[in-house]
């Protein structure tokens, strides 16, 4: 669902993970994203840090930059991916959710480095009609959902809102509004997804053809230290033995696909 499939995709894409309300896994997602982009497939990412005054992503990246200095190990590790790379880590830009797009266009233009996409991570939405400005001004965004009653009950009024917004207001930059389903279980029923799938496709919304399963390495953020596998991490690409049955990949070049890069 989009309103301009034939327009060419502008640089830099601007791109959200966005719930209604914090804790549904959307820093964790941006970050994911934001590496796999950078350090795998090798295009200019940069992150702009709303979550004021959270600023989880920021302060994630600090505290594995203090890490890494006492680890010979990931200090090896990390000289030979930015040397294969050619560049080092993509930049985390922290800034409150009113000065967002602000902050975005006075970096961008201080830079020389010409970038592919610039992930935001914003606060939830309740009761910050701010951050619902924001989202206009994104080239596209993507919602993590369950099957959970409550979170339906909260998120799907939401995507079909912002839809209806897309649809009457073609002039906007958003483009579309993608939800993917999150922490899948085995346990879930069939039927639920095809009812929730039907629902939303019968209002003209795409999912994501991709489900991310239950899983606790989505959940908690590794430390830097011995020389573990990483997962979630600013300064290094998740290890392919925990990319192995994550879906991450598979989202990721859905995403690619869907936001043309």
């Amino acid at each position: 669902m989009s309103n301009s499939e034939n327009q060419k995709q502008t640089r830099p894409v601007y791109l959200s993970f966005c719930t209604q309300k914090g804790g549904a896994g959307k820093s964790v997602f941006t970050t994911l994203i934001a590496s796999y982009l950078h350090y795998l497939k090798n295009y200019n990412v940069a992150v702009i840090d709303c979550d004021f005054p959270q600023w989880s992503i920021q302060k994630m990246r600090r505290r594995e930059a203090e890490q890494l200095q006492t680890n010979a190990f990931y200090q090896r590790k990390a000289e030979s991916l930015f040397t294969k790379l050619g560049k080092l880590t993509y930049p985390i830009v922290p800034t409150e959710p009113e000065q967002a797009l602000a902050r975005a266009k006075a970096f961008l233009e201080s830079e020389s480095e010409e970038y592919d996409v610039v992930l935001f991570d914003l606060p939830g939405t309740v009761n910050n009609e701010n951050v619902v400005e924001i989202f206009f001004q994104m080239d596209y965004l993507f919602v993590p959902i369950t099957t959970s009653r409550i979170n339906m009950e909260s998120t799907l009024p939401f995507i079909i809102s912002i839809n209806e917004m897309i649809t009457m207001n073609p002039q906007v930059r958003l483009k579309g509004i993608y939800p993917f389903w999150n922490r899948v279980t085995n346990r879930e029923r069939k039927e639920l997804f095809n009812y929730y799938e039907e629902a939303i496709l019968g209002l003209g919304i795409s999912i994501m053809e991709n489900r991310i399963p239950q899983s606790v390495r989505y959940d908690r953020e590794q430390s830097i230290e011995g020389n573990d596998y990483l997962f979630l991490s600013t300064i290094f690409p998740p290890d392919k033995p925990l990319l192995n049955g994550s879906n991450l990949d598979l989202l990721v070049e859905e995403i690619i696909k869907t936001i043309k890069l």
